[in-house]
This record gives structure tokens, C-alpha cells and sequence, in this order.
């Protein structure tokens, strides 16, 4: 090609590249002027036609005092955890600048009260499930007798709690931080001073899940 073709094709490819620079920057303004949320402002809230895809933490919790057998008496195979006096306390913090819709489901695996035991091939489902606005860098916690009022809502907390057992599953759009704090001591009398006492702190691992348009209330 000669040189005096060269020079007017060079001129129309520049003109190509910037209309397509300035096209490009024009969507832009649009975009936040029409007050539609751009998908890096969302990137956690991912919505379906068909349902939502939100964080799901379930949070173990093991609450309650497990007396020791009586003398004479051996119960056959093993209690559902070693004679002590166990809890719980989950706490939830909230570390975006934004307030977050949370639903906690609660599912109860082991009730010795209520002689509930659910064992293979047995199953559950959440027997409460609740809505609730966490504020911006805000934090919760849930214990024990928090866990068993809501899930028992009119029942009284019995002295001393039963063995209970469960999961606290948190369901949010938004990524949260859930933390465990498990304690227990040597079984005995509950009023008197402990002999020993054991306390474990956990990580509660989110994970994403799709959750189908009205599964949950």
C-alpha cells in the first residue's frame, strides 16, 4: 500500500477507536442517572427470577447439664454427651455500612425434656423461623436462654436447662461474621464452684445457597 493510502486509513481507524471510547463512557452517566444499581454496587446480592442466592451459616450450639448416671443404675450405650454442664453463645456482626435483612431458622436435634432425639434415619426442620434488621457495623448475640425462648416461645426456662441441642442456621444477603463460644464444666453441683472448666471459640464458615421464591416466610 502506498504511502498516500496509508496515511487517510490510519485517520479513519483513530476515528473508530475514539467513537467507540466515547460510547462507551456515555453508558456510564446513564447508567447512574437512571438510579439502577451498577453490578459492582450489588456484588453480593444476587437475585433470580426463580429465587435468591444469600449466605447461609449454621451455627451448632450444645446447651444444658447432662447429670451423671445414678449409682447402681447404668443406662445401656452412651448419653447423647459426657455428664457436664454445657453452653452456648453465637454472636453476629454485621460489617457492612448498610442494614441487613437476616431470617435465623432454628432446628432442635436433641431435647432431653421433651425426650426429642432425632438419630438417623430420623430428620428434622426448623420448628421456628424469624425475621430481623441487623444495622450497619451493628452485632447479636443469641444464648442459650435466648435460644430456647424463641424456640419454645411461651414455655418457661427450666433450672436446671436439659441437654438441648441444635443449629442456628442465619441466613443474610449480605456476608457476616458469625462466631462461636462454646463452655462447659465438670458436672456436679450446679450452685457450687466448678472443677474444671473448658472453653472453645469457632468460626462460623458461610456458604452461598440458592433459596427458591417462597421458601421462606
Amino acid at each position: 500500500m502506498s504511502r498516500k493510502f496509508l496515511v487517510p486509513v490510519l485517520l479513519v481507524a483513530q476515528v473508530v477507536v475514539f467513537l467507540l471510547l466515547a460510547t462507551v463512557l456515555a453508558r456510564q452517566p446513564a447508567a447512574s442517572a437512571s438510579g439502577a444499581a451498577a453490578p459492582q454496587d450489588r456484588p453480593q446480592e444476587q437475585i433470580a427470577v426463580n429465587g435468591q442466592y444469600v449466605w447461609s451459616y449454621a451455627a451448632k450450639f450444645v446447651c444444658g447439664y447432662q447429670r451423671t448416671a445414678t449409682p447402681g443404675q447404668p443406662a445401656p450405650g452412651e448419653p447423647i454427651v459426657k455428664p457436664g454442664n454445657y453452653a452456648t453463645e453465637l454472636n453476629i456482626h454485621n460489617p457492612a455500612y448498610k442494614e441487613v435483612l437476616l431470617r435465623k431458622k432454628f432446628l432442635v436435634l436433641v431435647n432431653v425434656q421433651q425426650q426429642v432425639a432425632i438419630r438417623e434415619p430420623q430428620q428434622t426442620r426448623p420448628v421456628t423461623v424469624t425475621k430481623m434488621t441487623l444495622g450497619p457495623d451493628y452485632a447479636m448475640m443469641d444464648d442459650c436462654n435466648n435460644l430456647w425462648t424463641i424456640t419454645y416461645p411461651g414455655v418457661p426456662l427450666p433450672s436446671p436447662m436439659p441437654v438441648f441441642i441444635g443449629y442456628l442456621v442465619i441466613l443474610s444477603p449480605l456476608e457476616l461474621d458469625v462466631d462461636a463460644v462454646y463452655t462447659a464444666n465438670a458436672p456436679g453441683d450446679l450452685a457450687a464452684a466448678p472443677t474444671s472448666v473448658s472453653i472453645d471459640v469457632e468460626r462460623v464458615t458461610g456458604k452461598r445457597v440458592f433459596v427458591p421464591a417462597g421458601a421462606l416466610p
